[in-house]
């Protein structure tokens, strides 16, 4: 009896293998099946987390889908990156093209989408997990529809600059990343856009007159434009009309290549506070909010997040034109006024100082800096309170040690000295020490701003090597036994 009950046993347990290899692609097998021996289709099949049954329906009609499970078996080095959309996003692309189902939908079209959501790894690479994504274009098997992935400030992936990446799978032969929107490839260059754009038609004749129009209509190297609306170009005398002479296109020339910055810049990945290289070869410094540091250091900021995003990079529409610089830091010290009857706006001791140590041809040499530069009103209650008769009574090397306390190593915008800003930014100096951050309108440190307007006693201007600001009080490091006027 046992005998027979063993064969019964046997039977059963071969007439289930034979069932379930016998439906091999069935969602159920897919089930019973660990994750790592399902291909990407499979893992789609699996997922219930937003729901992939209409972009799993595209995959066969096209018949996309098969080949890929196919590839999947025979040839287990072909690997791919889905990016998947949700049910959600794939019915707003129905709406958007107007047909009720995806079967209803033109199979060129629906043919062309699918290719254009799915990247295939080279040989070489192995998954890519989500964390292992960089920055940069990936070809799809739609020809001419790259997908451009950068990142946020918190590192989640964004696709061409929108879409973000809400989850990722794994499968064997690929990952499964699922989007909310299905994913637009731009078909204009900038030059495109300039030209059908009526905000930016000045902006364009301006380009166009500097010879720079051949530049944006290159879709093979991408750029970032920052672009002033007609209102703001005209408001600083950028006419068209204005500039004829070489000398005048020269500067037109300047301006706008200062405007621009090679690569695609997104405003959700401008995170803390760096330097772009602009075309012009100087530099641009962009912050978490869309603010640039423009001549004076005022608030040049972006109207919308990527305004534009061309073929050939993006467009970032802001409220002013910015500037170029034509001085340096040295220089711009030796412009500065003395006027012993208003120490306020009179900086005689600071020269004298940065002469004596040196640092004023140093300043020369440094680049991307700032100088906090104290008055001769703040010099002179500092000399006062610490017993010197003059800047010639501190020995040398403390005197060198203080300027350098007041020299930031990197470029310090106006909009950097607030209470809020004090908790990102920090103020590293040359003389190694922290210097607090200061706060902008405080009696103590930076005089208040005044956008466009060099006015009396205001000098915190952007320069060619870094940028100045002026102090209302001497800052002492904690290396120098000096008092600090409270």
């Amino acid at each position: 009896m046992k005998k027979i009950l063993n064969i019964h046993s046997f039977l059963s347990i071969t007439l289930l293998i034979i069932l379930l290899s016998g439906c091999k692609n069935d969602k159920g097998d897919v089930l019973l099946r660990p994750r790592n021996e399902r291909d990407v289709v499979e893992v789609m099949q699996r997922e219930t987390k937003g729901d992939f049954t209409m972009f799993l329906e595209a995959l066969e009609l096209t018949g996309i889908g098969k080949q890929i499970s196919v590839e999947a078996n025979q040839n287990p080095s072909k690997r791919y990156i889905v990016f998947a959309p949700t049910n959600k996003a794939f019915s707003a692309l129905l709406l958007q093209l107007g047909t009720a189902s995806v079967a209803q939908t033109d199979i060129t079209v629906l043919t062309e989408t699918v290719k254009a959501h799915i990247h295939e790894l080279p040989n070489a690479e192995k998954n890519i997990k989500l964390a292992d994504l960089t920055e940069g274009d990936y070809k799809t098997l739609q020809a001419g529809r790259d997908i451009y992935v950068n990142f946020d400030c918190d590192g989640n992936p964004y696709l061409n600059g929108k879409t973000i990446v809400a989850f990722e799978r794994a499968s064997k032969n690929g990952y499964v990343y699922g989007i909310e929107d299905v994913i637009f490839q731009p078909t204009s260059t900038i030059a495109e856009i300039l030209n059908s754009d009526p905000d930016l038609a000045v902006l364009n004749q301006l380009i166009n007159k500097a010879g720079l129009g051949g530049v944006f209509a290159d879709a093979s190297k991408s750029y970032t434009l920052l672009a002033p609306s007609n209102a703001a170009l005209f408001d600083v005398g950028l006419d068209p009309a204005t500039f004829d002479t070489p000398e005048e296109i020269a500067f037109l020339d300047s301006v706008l290549r200062y405007h621009v910055i090679g690569g695609r810049v997104f405003g959700l990945s401008v995170c803390n506070e760096k330097p772009y290289v602009s075309l012009l070869g100087q530099d641009i410094q962009l912050d978490a909010a869309g603010i640039i540091g423009g001549e004076f250091n005022d608030f040049v900021e972006f109207t919308g997040q990527n305004a534009h995003f061309a073929k050939n990079g993006v467009i970032h529409k802001v409220d002013y034109p910015i500037l170029p610089s034509t001085i340096n830091i040295r220089q711009r010290v030796a412009q500065l006024p003395e006027n012993p009857s208003n120490l306020a706006n009179s900086f005689a001791i600071a020269k004298q100082a940065l002469a004596l140590t040196g640092l004023d041809v140093e300043l020369e040499k440094k680049s991307r800096v700032t100088m906090m530069l104290p008055n001769d009103a703040a010099f002179t209650a500092f000399l006062s309170l610490n017993n010197f008769a003059s800047i010639y009574d501190i020995p040398v090397d403390k005197l060198t040690i203080l300027l350098e306390y007041h020299i930031i190593t990197r470029r310090a915008f106006f909009n950097d000295f607030s209470t809020s800003a004090s908790a990102i930014v920090t103020m590293k100096t040359v003389q190694g020490e922290e210097m607090p951050t200061p706060v902008a309108d405080n009696v103590n440190y930076v005089f208040t701003a005044s956008p466009y307007n060099a006015s009396a006693g205001r000098i915190d201007m952007k320069l060619t090597n870094g940028n100045m600001h002026v102090l209302r009080k001497v800052q002492v490091p904690k290396a120098l036994n000096l008092k600090q006027v409270p």
